[in-house]
């Protein structure tokens, strides 16, 4: 466990330096505080100040951390490889999973922390316009966002055990943010209406795709009767309930944070560095 630590440490110090890092906390921030202006311009915060800033975070939050999050653990594993300093570490009194692990704590840090910047420059903002109102439904969607960064850095890390060089570990996650956060919707949700036109289809469409279960997740906590989400919602509402529609999303972010990066720690025990 100290060995992990230790990575984690010098992951998180390195990645505070990255040029991703600090792009995304900036950007993160910028715009967080230009939705949270534009609210208070419409005269829409008021006693939703909250409740509305989180709605119109959701979207920018569903692009931004997945992108984050992919590109960062994509780099973990194969930068290391590909700067030849693989082998030298796994020299160390250190096993492969404890470096899988304490490069994954660091960076879950360091993507934390830029989310806790970018939120509270929102949150701030918003709070010296209106009183603090319903402030439970923004921590609630800073703690989705911190779920998902857990979930797309587990891919990343994935991707990057499994890929020869950082290049090309930083080309197919940009692919896989394109298709889990730009093209899933259309595709998958297509696929499964033209076989199964049924919410049962399109729950299952649901769960496989990490980014799609933490957007409803969101969007059942500002609207629990999911009415904006069609048929899906409709389902999730009659069929399933709040409780276990939230419970089987839940469920599937969970598995995308610990089945990628199981699957990671396994081809690196038994790979040549």
């Amino acid at each position: 466990m100290n060995a992990v630590a230790l990575v984690a440490r010098k992951e998180l110090r390195d990645a505070i330096r990255s040029r991703w890092l600090v792009a995304f906390a900036i950007t993160f921030a910028v715009l967080a505080l230009v939705i949270s202006r534009v609210q208070s311009d419409s005269g829409g915060l008021g006693e939703q100040g909250f409740n509305r800033t989180t709605a119109g975070l959701i979207n920018l939050c569903l692009l931004l951390v997945p992108l984050l999050s992919l590109i960062l653990g994509a780099g973990a594993i194969s930068g290391e490889r590909e700067r030849g300093t693989l082998s030298p570490l796994l020299s160390q009194p250190l096993t492969s999973t404890e470096l899988l692990l304490g490069k994954y704590v660091g960076l879950t840090l360091a993507v934390w922390g830029a989310l806790a910047a970018g939120f509270g420059v929102a949150g701030f903002f918003v709070s010296l316009v209106e009183p603090f109102t319903d402030i439970g439904h923004y921590l609630f969607f800073v703690l989705l966002s911190a779920a998902l960064a857990c979930a797309m850095l587990s891919v990343g890390m994935f991707v990057s055990v499994l890929s020869e060089n950082r290049a090309k570990a930083l080309g197919v996650a940009i692919l896989l943010w394109f298709f889990l956060v730009l093209a899933y919707d259309l595709g998958a949700i297509a696929f499964a209406l033209a076989i199964a036109s049924s919410g049962r289809a399109l729950t299952a469409v649901a769960v496989l795709n990490p980014v799609e279960a933490i957007r409803i997740i969101a969007v059942m906590s500002l609207e629990p009767d999911l009415e904006i989400l069609g048929p899906l919602g409709a389902y999730l509402t009659e069929r399933l309930g709040t409780a276990t529609s939230a419970t089987l999303l839940g469920g599937s972010v969970a598995v995308w944070t610990v089945a990628p990066l199981a699957a990671a720690a396994y081809f690196l025990r038994n790979q040549d560095a």
